[in-house]
């Protein structure tokens, strides 16, 4: 693990934003180390079978200075990546991030997108703001810079499995649980399902993700296209996602 040092991106993106970082000065993480403090979730122009709830998250910062992250290019499980961020990088980042405009759909029709969620002692604050914004590209690069180096690894003790029906002809494995589809989900999700898997459920699926139909699976009379999301450690259930 890399010890705390400034990181050229982060400084330059705190000289950029100048005044504005300072009228944000009150903004600060919340008590609970474990909390959110700042998430950056990357959604593409249109989103995969499941929706915004089926995409994780790029970067996920908690009060402790926990960093973590997809490792690598995404694969056939996806495996998360931990990295540590010094406290008092842990408030830039956030008093930065605070300070994003909110952008409309309109503003921002088809185009990929960030979604930042924010978490203070003042509350909550979720905003979409467009990839290519400078602020936006800003704030991406200097969380990439905590992001360096190899970390560890991050093992969720959940994952959520988002079901979408798929074609019933198509070649599939049989789901190796009993059940396979979980809760509707609405919204962008709407028409998908989730379920979460924690100990031996979560082994269980985990051992058997392998071959070339991976992420298409038979449950009961229906063929199925999965998602794998794992679950960080401020979510609990799909409601969270």
């Amino acid at each position: 693990m890399k010890p705390h040092r400034p990181v050229p991106a982060l400084l330059a993106l705190l000289a950029l934003a100048g005044c504005a970082a300072a009228d944000r000065a009150e903004v600060e993480p919340p008590g609970d180390p474990g909390a959110l403090v700042l998430r950056v979730t990357e959604l593409p122009g249109m989103l995969p079978p499941g929706g915004g709830a089926a995409v994780p998250p790029r970067f996920s910062l908690l009060a402790d200075g926990r960093l973590i992250g997809p490792a690598g290019p995404a694969g056939a499980w996806p495996e998360l990546v931990e990295h540590r961020v010094a406290p008092r990088d842990v408030t830039r980042l956030l008093r930065v991030a605070a300070g994003l405009p909110n952008q409309t759909e309109s503003q921002v029709p088809d185009a990929p997108v960030l979604r930042v969620v924010t978490v203070s002692t003042g509350g909550r604050r979720e905003v979409t703001v467009a990839r290519t914004d400078p602020s936006a590209e800003r704030l991406r690069a200097a969380l990439a810079a905590h992001a360096e180096g190899t970390g560890v690894p991050y093992r969720p003790s959940a994952v959520a499995v988002i079901a979408v029906p798929d074609d019933p002809t198509a070649p599939a494995p049989p789901w190796p649980l009993p059940a396979l589809t979980g809760a509707p989900l609405t919204g962008t999700g709407a028409g998908a399902s989730c379920a979460v898997l924690r100990g031996g459920e979560l082994e269980t699926v985990r051992r058997a993700w392998t071959g070339p139909t991976v992420g298409r699976w038979r449950g009961g009379d229906a063929v199925w296209q999965v998602r794998i999301r794992p679950l960080l450690p401020d979510e609990t259930d799909c409601a969270d996602l």
